[in-house]
């Protein structure tokens, strides 16, 4: 409906040819308005309020801990799948399956705290290995987390992946997703991400074979189901499986250095 703003009263009959001018709406109108106005806006700051607090539709990927991937990761070097100094004495291949929800607290439960008080420090780099715990050795996720360790953004793709397992599931893994994650970090140069799928992530690219690579090596090595950790420094080799816990790997890099 038109507002009484825009009311208009003849000043003179037809007749007479004049133009119509605008009066002042009375004093009770003017009261109506900004009644009306008022409503209007209370509706509105209920609706901002309304959308803040929805909860994100199937289109709409919400990913938690992006802060803490670069307060873990950040100022650590990185080269491919390798977190850390590459002159560290101790080393550890870590072995797991991103896509995999029951290593998902196997890996948050022990890397950053490994991060934070030993590959910070010099003392032990990380080799990450794709081991899927599927059929098929090549799964979706690995790629994309291939194409960031290009990079050297690797394990914080691998981190949000993990932290976010439940967006995959709601989701859904594709390529969308994987842009999705690509985008939580900040420094990762997401054309130059997403060329390198392009063009290393056939049936035949670099990627591919890396991950061929990582199972056989795994398979080899008789890793099982949940994360594995081989530590190895100057005073030999530990294998731990099936989930080792932090105190557990700890007291394994002790045993090697």
């Amino acid at each position: 409906m038109p507002s009484r703003d825009n009311e208009v009263v003849p000043t003179a009959t037809p007749d007479q040819g004049a133009e119509p001018v605008a009066v002042p709406i009375p004093r009770r109108g003017r009261i109506w308005v900004i009644l009306g106005l008022a409503l209007a806006m209370a509706a509105l700051g209920y609706a901002i309020v309304n959308i803040a607090t929805q909860k994100a539709g199937r289109d709409v990927v919400r990913l938690a801990g992006i802060a803490e991937a670069q307060e873990i990761f950040g100022g650590v070097p990185q080269e491919g799948d390798r977190l850390g100094s590459s002159d560290a004495p101790v080393s550890i291949q870590i072995f797991n399956d991103l896509q995999c929800s029951s290593c998902r607290d196997d890996f948050l439960s022990t890397i950053p705290g490994l991060v934070d008080g030993y590959v910070r420090p010099g003392d032990v780099q990380l080799l990450y290995r794709h081991y899927s715990v599927s059929e098929s050795p090549q799964e979706l996720g690995f790629y994309g987390a291939e194409a960031a360790a290009a990079q050297g953004y690797g394990w914080q793709y691998t981190y949000l992946f993990f932290r976010n397992q439940s967006e995959a599931e709601r989701f859904g893994i594709d390529q969308d997703y994987l842009d999705s994650v690509a985008g939580g970090i900040e420094e990762l140069n997401e054309p130059e991400w997403l060329g390198y799928l392009e063009d290393h992530g056939g049936s035949d690219g670099s990627i591919n074979r890396q991950l061929e690579s990582d199972d056989e090596l795994g398979t080899e090595l008789g890793i099982r189901t949940g994360q594995a950790a081989i530590v190895n420094g100057p005073g030999g080799t530990r294998t731990l499986q099936d989930g080792p816990g932090l105190s557990q790997i700890e007291t394994a890099i002790e045993a090697v250095q």
